[in-house]
């Protein structure tokens, strides 16, 4: 969820929505999308930024299944997001892994994001956005959609914040296998956190917790595909981040960020998705950029 905590720490109303594990993933917030909560007549534009970041991704093995150790795998997340009016900002992102394994063979090119969000309120705001890829192994693609509101509450004279955020999410496997029945998933998706910010947006922490639960999968372990015989098993989904940013300037912000993900059994295909960024368990460290012009600036 980092880059939703992004924007607005840095003492912008917007949030940026990628979900750069959260940089690219669609975890945005806002509440006056996008320009100062204040603008002056000699700045009326509208704003918008651009960020990048190295994801560096570590999982423990299981059976024949390797571990990752530290830069075994790294991705490197780039997005850009623009306000095209007070209340709406588009978003888009792209994932590329520039350094794997010398025993894997993934592609360079590992997801695109669209999507946008809109301000429904002084608390309350709504995103949409879609994301695919290729799977693991080059076998097929993936693509998932998810549509979500979220609230934010001051705690403490604008230092503390709260943060949540309820939403869905569908998501659909296309593997080169021809299989006679479609791989999909739904989720419910709840999130929520609190964050700290100086009043100046110079410095800013944040702890989140996220949860995805089923609700429905097809096709059941009881009823696979004929054909390739794969099921969908999902169990329940939850990460835990830490991070903290630092403003360098009105425009430039650094962030790290150290996150935990649980999704299903290695050992279990079936409790996991063949998606290398967020499909199994692992556990993430970034550190990354945003840089602001225009309104969104500090």
């Amino acid at each position: 969820m980092l880059t939703t905590w992004l924007t607005w720490l840095t003492g912008t109303s917007a949030w940026a929505q990628y979900n750069v594990p959260s940089q690219a993933t669609g975890e945005a917030r806002t509440l006056e999308i996008a320009g100062d909560p204040r603008p002056s007549a000699a700045a009326p534009q509208l704003g918008w930024e651009v960020g990048a970041s190295l994801d560096f991704l570590m999982r423990d093995g299981a059976g024949e299944l390797e571990g990752f150790k530290f830069t075994d795998v790294v991705f490197l997340r780039l997005h850009g997001l623009v306000a095209v009016s007070k209340r709406t900002e588009l978003f888009a992102g792209v994932d590329l892994l520039p350094k794997q394994p010398s025993n894997t063979d993934e592609l360079l090119w590992q997801s695109a994001l669209l999507g946008a969000r809109v301000g429904l309120g002084e608390k309350l705001s709504a995103y949409l956005r879609g994301q695919g890829g290729p799977a693991q192994g080059r076998d097929g693609a993936w693509a998932m959609g998810e549509a979500a509101a979220q609230a934010r509450v001051p705690l403490a004279e604008n230092v503390l914040f709260w943060e949540s955020t309820l939403g869905a999410t569908y998501t659909q496997l296309f593997p080169d296998a021809a299989e006679r029945r479609r791989l999909w998933q739904t989720e419910l998706l709840a999130q929520t956190g609190v964050a700290i910010r100086d009043k100046r947006g110079v410095f800013a922490t944040w702890l989140s917790f996220g949860f995805h639960f089923p609700l429905v999968a097809r096709p059941l372990p009881s009823t696979p595909d004929p054909v390739t015989q794969r099921a969908l098993d999902p169990q329940v989904r939850v990460d835990v981040a830490m991070g903290m940013l630092v403003g360098v300037n009105r425009g430039l912000d650094l962030f790290v960020e150290a996150s935990i993900f649980d999704r299903g059994d290695l050992r279990d295909a079936q409790t996991t998705l063949p998606i290398l960024s967020g499909g199994f368990d692992q556990k993430r460290l970034v550190f990354g950029f945003n840089r602001r012009f225009g309104s969104r600036r500090r």
